[in-house]
């Protein structure tokens, strides 16, 4: 078996089952804003940028500041404070995993396979 690049996308698991959904999930009102691990965001009032590096139940967020030192924001609602203060600027591929890009990086920083 060859071993995988570095940075060389995963393979998607396929079993050819079809997922069936929960009522609850399906009358889950979707995301307005572009979420995940390693997803960068641009705060609208100070322009200051916080990446995203935890999820939380109830649809809440960990963002950490891209500045040194700047602090940690816990909780932060998706659905009100993440979509209506912050614009979804880009992704951490350096430092995270990307779900979105099925992009895999080293080492397992932010990933929630370590």
């Amino acid at each position: 078996m060859k071993p995988m690049e570095e940075n060389a996308p995963r393979p998607g698991v396929r079993t050819g089952i079809p997922l069936k959904l929960s009522a609850e999930t399906l009358a889950t009102p979707k995301l307005r804003i572009s979420v995940g691990i390693g997803h960068v965001y641009k705060d609208k009032a100070d322009g200051s940028l916080w990446t995203l590096t935890g999820l939380r139940s109830g649809r809440a967020v960990i963002l950490v500041s891209a500045t040194p030192g700047g602090g940690t924001r816990d909780r932060v609602p998706v659905d009100t404070t993440l979509a209506d203060d912050y614009e979804h600027v880009g992704c951490d591929h350096e430092n995270h995993c990307c779900t979105e890009h099925r992009t895999h990086v080293m080492p397992h920083r932010g990933c929630m396979m370590r």
